[in-house]
């Protein structure tokens, strides 16, 4: 592998303009899931990646120990991170090679500029609305019975100007409505059940598995906004320095031929996945076996890109166009 290019003035202007931003990070895996530290990015064939702690990094964790990512030559090490914009300041620091975020995150990113590409596909979402592993979720009580009773309402999202702002839109439009209508109040996402449940906000979007949890406390669900949005909707997206797919095109290749087989093998064998859940998460096996998953395809779903990109731009996320074959390497 060819090796990584010097920092330039370009990257740390990027970085500065994301200061306002932080980086979060939880336990962390190591290449044997034996939980080794992770600090800095990687050397050589290593990958340090930050990605969503929970179902995400769990399936990066999973592939690793099934030794997808070792077949392939990349010696991967998992860190959970919160997610989001967050991971994004240190992968242009350098701190992390990969970094696991959203599609919207990652395009508001690229509309201001930064030298950054999709590389791999995240998690997506189902078909069917009864499988979403999102839930927009009000009190089994309240009488917000349709979208339509959401006019004036609180919704609380785990972070602002992100995935949550296009799904809800979505959902709102449908009834006449506009983000304008509601306002959203971030909270951490294991807060939000209780934090609807005391009546401090009125509705809460909630992903597996917390929707899961949610409902087993009696919230109800409202709407399925990932599949409201696009049934097969690409939510979660790996991102590169735009420097490190130029030096490293068959690491990056590697890397993405590690989640494809991962995500395959996720695909055929499910029940396999929920079973490593408990070893290498902290769910219980009860709710392992029964929230909705997410789906896992591997490789960029260019309709879901162009479909969020188009509603960014509606709602006023981003007033940048498109370019699609700079943002995402194949």
């Amino acid at each position: 592998m060819s090796g990584r290019r010097a920092r330039t003035g370009a990257l740390a202007g990027a970085l500065a303009g994301l200061l306002v931003l932080s980086t979060a990070a939880c336990s962390d895996y190591g290449g044997d899931l034996s939980g080794a530290n992770v600090s800095g990015g990687g050397d050589g064939d290593t990958l340090v990646v930050s990605e969503t702690a929970g179902v995400p990094s769990s399936f990066l964790a999973y592939g690793v120990s099934q030794g997808y990512f070792a077949d392939e030559g990349v010696d991967l090490r998992v860190s959970p991170s919160s997610g989001g914009a967050s991971v994004i300041p240190a992968l242009l620091s350098g701190d992390i090679d990969v970094a696991g975020s959203n599609v919207v995150s990652a395009m508001i990113a690229m509309g201001r500029r930064m030298p950054i590409q999709m590389v791999a596909a995240g998690t997506s979402t189902a078909d069917d609305p009864e499988h979403d592993f999102a839930s927009l979720v009000v009190p089994e009580d309240s009488p917000i019975a349709e979208a339509g009773d959401l006019d004036g309402a609180r919704i609380a999202v785990n972070s602002l100007q992100n995935i949550n702002d296009v799904v809800v839109s979505s959902v709102l439009a449908e009834a006449g409505l506009s983000n304008d209508d509601v306002r959203f109040v971030e909270m951490p996402l294991p807060d939000i059940p209780a934090a609807i449940q005391r009546g401090d906000v009125d509705a809460g979007l909630l992903i597996e598995p917390f929707a899961s949890i949610g409902r087993s406390q009696g919230l109800r669900v409202l709407a399925s906004p990932y599949v409201n949005t696009r049934p097969g909707l690409q939510i979660g997206t790996y991102l590169m320095t735009s420097d490190r797919v130029a030096d490293d095109p068959e690491l990056v290749a590697a890397f993405r031929a590690g989640v494809e087989r991962t995500a395959r093998s996720v695909r055929e064998d499910p029940d396999a996945f929920r079973e490593a859940l408990p070893e290498i998460s902290d769910l219980s096996p009860e709710l392992a076996g029964r929230m909705n998953l997410p789906v896992w395809r591997g490789g960029t779903d260019r309709e879901s890109i162009e479909t969020v990109h188009a509603m960014m731009r509606e709602i006023g996320l981003t007033d940048a166009d498109l370019d699609y074959e700079r943002s995402v390497a194949d």
